[in-house]
């Protein structure tokens, strides 16, 4: 099948910038896609690359998305290079079948916490409004002050809760001994990305040699990723980033073909790539675990974030066809 191609790109202020290991991330860039098949059925997807994350540049989506020009066939976009992973991922929701799945599952949702003290000051709010799981970025500031931070977190933690911890790959080896030793026998679900994504054989060390539930992030961008770090035979969870990862479909059909133990995380993303992980998420058993996408109203823009998503995401938390609003929101 043939299809017209056509993009277009995005830049969006966060509401409030967000902290992590890294830096400060203070707006979002990313493209659109439209495709248009031969019957006139019309699908649109997200491009949302994460540079110092380990995707493609946001030059490179550009380039290849100018090599497409104005109409592709399948053969073409099948052929999107497997390192691509945001491309394949919105060439996919551009062209799957726009049925509107019924959603009547619920799954619980993460609350995101600020880096540093200011998770304290956040915490009652997000504990008051219902969540059951909460996410707390360290590796930002001096390891005594986080750890200090950590015991009065989990001193406030009610006893259902469960806390995760995201490093994004600040610690060294030592660094990363001394924060799971002090989380051994403690309310913590799992600490994410210990050390950087080359760390391997410490990563893997490390979730043989302490109690503690570990999780890949940065190290499984992609799906290929994923497979091999499954077939190294990781012991510990998969964070993975539908939008980064590749096409929804082959996402799905590696989780329930081996049972991968899975958390879907956002990579702030907009309504419109939202839309696909949630409903994947909603309508298959792919996971138990809270969703990574208690990220609020990011944007400060109802129309890119679509609808709000609060401690346990059902059907109303997702805008199903939200494409053409925002294509055309970019004129």
């Amino acid at each position: 099948m043939s299809y017209r191609f056509s993009f277009k790109t995005y830049r969006l202020p966060l509401k409030t910038p967000l902290r992590t290991a890294h830096g400060w991330w203070a707006e979002r860039e990313g493209f659109l896609v439209r495709l248009e098949d031969e019957s006139g059925r019309v699908g649109f997807g997200e491009i949302a690359p994460i540079p110092w994350f380990g995707t493609e540049t946001l030059s490179e989506v550009e380039e290849i998305c100018r090599k497409f020009s104005d109409r592709v066939s399948d053969e073409i976009l099948d052929n999107t290079p497997e390192r691509m992973g945001c491309v394949r991922f919105a060439l996919g929701q551009a062209r799957e079948q726009r049925a509107e799945n019924t959603i009547s599952n619920r799954l619980p949702v993460a609350a995101l916490l600020p880096a540093g003290r200011d998770a304290l000051r956040v915490f009652p709010e997000k504990r008051d409004a219902g969540y059951l799981a909460f996410k707390w970025k360290v590796g930002v500031g001096a390891a005594d002050d986080e750890l200090g931070v950590l015991d009065d977190l989990l001193a406030e933690m009610p006893a259902y809760a469960k806390l995760r911890l995201d490093a994004n790959g600040a610690w060294n080896r030592r660094e990363a001994g001394r924060w799971l030793a002090r989380c051994a026998d403690r309310p913590i679900e799992f600490v994410e990305q210990p050390v950087a994504p080359t760390e391997e054989d410490t990563l893997m060390g490390l979730a043989h040699d302490y109690p503690v539930t570990l999780a890949l992030d940065e190290s499984v961008v992609r799906l290929a990723e994923a497979r091999r770090w499954q077939g190294l035979g990781w012991p510990g969870v998969f964070v993975i980033k539908p939008a980064l990862a590749g096409p929804m479909p082959e996402v799905c059909d590696w989780i329930l073909q081996t049972k991968a133990d899975v958390v879907f995380s956002s990579a702030i993303e907009s309504a419109l790539g939202r839309a696909v992980v949630l409903r994947a998420a909603l309508t298959q058993s792919l996971t138990q675990r809270a969703l990574g996408f208690g990220v609020g109203g990011i944007f400060g823009d109802r129309q890119w974030d679509g609808p709000l998503i609060g401690p346990l995401a059902d059907g109303s938390c997702i805008d199903l066809n939200p494409g053409e609003a925002l294509w055309n929101a970019l004129n």
